[in-house]
């Protein structure tokens, strides 16, 4: 298991991109399932309140710091992240890894019809890659059986939960017991930028740390889940001081 620290009291391991790919690989190859989340500033907030979300991510196989500010946050502890490890770009290098490798894999996440794209647009970049099943993310009781049982059929090596905090956490905690998968991982809104939907922040930005604004520019209507940003800051720096001072 990956060494991690903790930040706000949420687990972090300290892995770069290259390292995270190289533990998932191993996950695939071994026994039983494992399931990988990708907490960022706000998802840090939000599991303050949420006791189920925090519970879920700190027991995780693997939770990759998949924000800036998480980065950031680390460097006040003694032992630091290296660097940030967007879901996107893990999804992205899990793709490449499954078409090399042979691997299989399932979609699950996003509106009805933007599923389906997005395995269009991932097959144009890697015909040879198996796809084994898709579906939307928007699921009743009923519906979330199906799947799970369709799921269970085909046994993909990999399953890409993209239904937004916490829905897909939630999905893959309740349920990775009983999923006939290698790996579930958490992908928030990829589907949409892979399916050319959403736009992602030009390179420059993203070294800036300056993706949140662009999403903010994007979809005005984040403008209220922005304030978990300065929130997150706030929460840390008293943290620290609280550590230094007792």
């Amino acid at each position: 298991m990956a060494d991690y620290i903790k930040i706000l009291g949420i687990k972090i391991n300290k892995l770069d991109l290259g390292q995270a790919i190289k533990e998932i690989d191993k996950f695939i190859i071994s026994e039983g399932n494992k399931y990988v989340v990708t907490p960022n500033s706000e998802m840090i907030v939000m599991a303050q309140k949420d006791k189920k979300l925090a519970h879920i991510i700190n027991n995780s196989d693997l939770s990759v710091p998949d924000g800036a500010g998480v980065v950031l946050a680390s460097k006040l502890n003694r032992e630091k992240l290296s660097e940030r490890v967007a879901g996107f770009d893990l999804m992205g290098a899990l793709l490449n890894l499954a078409s090399e490798e042979g691997y299989s894999i399932y979609l699950l996440g996003s509106k009805p019809g933007i599923v389906d794209i997005t395995r269009d647009k991932i097959l144009l970049k890697y015909p040879d890659l198996e796809i084994s099943g898709i579906h939307h993310g928007y699921l009743d009781k009923g519906l979330q059986k199906g799947v799970i049982e369709e799921i269970n059929h085909l046994k993909p090596d990999i399953l890409f939960v993209g239904m937004g905090v916490p829905l897909q956490e939630e999905f893959i905690y309740n349920n990775i017991s009983t999923l006939r998968v290698k790996i579930a991982m958490t992908v928030g809104g990829s589907f949409d930028v892979l399916a050319e939907k959403v736009n992602r922040a030009p390179i420059w930005m993203q070294r800036l740390n300056l993706e949140w604004l662009f999403r903010l520019i994007q979809e005005p209507r984040r403008i209220g889940r922005m304030t978990a940003l300065p929130k997150f800051v706030y929460m840390v720096l008293m943290d620290y001081i609280k550590t230094k001072i007792y």
